[in-house]
């Protein structure tokens, strides 16, 4: 049952994330997170993120893909913050209006390989703010990830970071406990006609 699971059950360990180290570039980091998908168990699902820790080790943020696709045009950490922006219902003609008013992505072609050596894992990655603690139940880690609209989030042990709660691991669970669920509800069905 999804209350009774606490999110170490299903947490993936610190250990076992990819992580950069501070100062590295984006290319590293997207070198990392290649890496690290390739060599991923086959059971695991693939890695979307690798952790950004300081000198000590301590993680204090997040490169995914969205802020890989936002490290593409430089312009957008300059012109506004799109964290706050995602949070309020834009309509579709004013991002049109944004994007022609700035020019963004309008110098073409796009140098990949220069912006993704120059920029920075700390100028682009989503700082880390929130986490669940890993005594907390799945269905509270649950409500959370959806208050919060974040795709994973740190799991600590008092102050200590010892994993990541992903969606990815949490549909899992999910949907492991709706197919066993409908199946036990099925051969009842089955033995009652």
């Amino acid at each position: 049952m999804i209350g009774q699971k606490k999110v170490k059950d299903i947490m993936v360990p610190i250990e076992m994330y990819p992580t950069i180290q501070k100062g590295a570039s984006m290319l590293d980091a997207i070198i990392r997170l290649h890496e690290a998908v390739k060599n991923a168990p086959p059971n695991v699902p693939p890695f979307r993120a690798v952790l950004v820790v300081d000198e000590n080790k301590k993680v204090i943020g997040k490169v995914g893909h969205f802020a890989i696709l936002k490290g593409l045009e430089p312009k957008y950490k300059d012109l506004f913050d799109v964290e706050k922006l995602s949070r309020i219902n834009l309509s579709s003609s004013f991002i049109e209006t944004l994007f022609e008013k700035f020019s963004l992505w309008h110098e073409l072609p796009i140098d990949l390989c220069t912006i993704a050596s120059q920029n920075k894992v700390e100028d682009i990655m989503q700082p880390i703010e929130e986490s669940v603690e890993e005594n907390e139940t799945l269905p509270l880690a649950i409500h959370k990830i959806i208050m919060w609209q974040c795709l994973s989030v740190l799991v600590k042990r008092g102050n200590e970071v010892v994993g990541i709660l992903r969606t990815s691991d949490l549909i899992n669970e999910i949907e492991n406990c709706i197919l066993k669920e409908c199946a036990k509800s099925l051969k009842k069905g089955e033995k009652n006609e």
